[in-house]
């Protein structure tokens, strides 16, 4: 009888692993949709992934407008129980400027992957001059990417920080939101970051880059990811320039028949800058 119930119990432990199994990320893509090119204010457009797809990360890129536009909104379709499969991509004018502009979002796509949810958290609204805000993967899922939304703040408020937690040898589980009013407003205003979150995957890191630190206009920076692995998502952060900095550039590379495997990011002062400061780009990194 002692034989047949240690059978059992071993039997079981094949049966029932102690975590989930991994999955990799078949299929992975990079759609670009590109809005209207002209001087108005707000510029809004949606890039949506291929039927049978789903979103795994986001990018956008301001064309035309050097460091005077801000993107107010990078909002992953979805929900707590919806996969995501589209990015919506809004960005003002901080200044009044008189040439045409666009701005661009990028879709990060794949397969159906098991788990796929996208998960918010807002923050306190109030009038103060930073705010910040983590939104965390339900327990047992890891990050694949990210996005934003700020609420209330119509062009002054700016993202300095969009940094995705992990390293070289941890996946992702979630990512902080980081916002400065670019000019002094009086609204009350709030941030949003946004998680994309699946069960567990094959060899996803978080990598990173950082460029150099002076007080020139303009820097770039890309994160690669590991020989073998490719892009689901990606992430910045600007650091010692304190709300005078602008991202106007982050963007997956890759294309709608090439998986990404890097991201980069630009970055221009909004108003001059006498202090040095520099860019940290962001990659999510997982086996194809």
């Amino acid at each position: 009888m002692s034989v047949l119930v240690l059978g059992l119990v071993a039997t079981g432990a094949v049966l029932v692993p102690a975590s989930p199994a991994s999955a990799a990320v078949p299929g992975l893509v990079r759609v670009a949709a590109t809005s209207v090119n002209n001087s108005a204010d707000y510029h809004s457009v949606t890039a949506t992934c291929p039927a049978g797809k789903v979103l795994t990360g986001t990018g956008y890129e301001l064309n035309g407008v050097t460091g005077e536009g801000i993107v107010d909104d990078l909002r992953p379709n979805g929900g707590v129980a919806t996969a995501p499969t589209a990015v919506t991509v809004g960005a003002y004018e901080t200044e009044a400027f008189a040439g045409n502009w666009s701005v661009t979002a990028y879709a990060i796509c794949a397969n159906p992957l098991a788990g796929l949810v996208r998960v918010a958290t807002t923050s306190v609204s109030n009038s103060t001059d930073y705010r910040s805000v983590t939104a965390t993967c339900p327990v047992g899922k890891v990050l694949t990417g990210t996005g934003y939304e700020l609420n209330g703040v119509t062009g002054e408020g700016v993202v300095d920080d969009f940094r995705p937690n992990g390293g070289v040898a941890t996946a992702p589980t979630a990512v902080t939101v980081g916002a400065y009013e670019s000019d002094a407003t009086a609204l009350n205003w709030s941030a949003t970051a946004y998680a994309i979150c699946a069960n567990p995957l094959a060899g996803l890191v978080r990598t990173s880059a950082v460029g150099a630190s002076n007080s020139l206009d303009f820097r770039s920076v890309t994160a690669t990811c590991p020989v073998g692995k490719v892009l689901t998502g990606a992430g910045y952060e600007l650091n010692g320039v304190t709300g005078e900095g602008i991202v106007d550039d982050f963007r997956p590379n890759g294309g709608p028949a090439t998986a990404p495997t890097s991201a980069a990011s630009g970055a221009y002062e909004e108003d001059a800058f006498a202090g040095n400061w520099s860019d940290t780009a962001y990659a999510i990194c997982a086996l194809p």
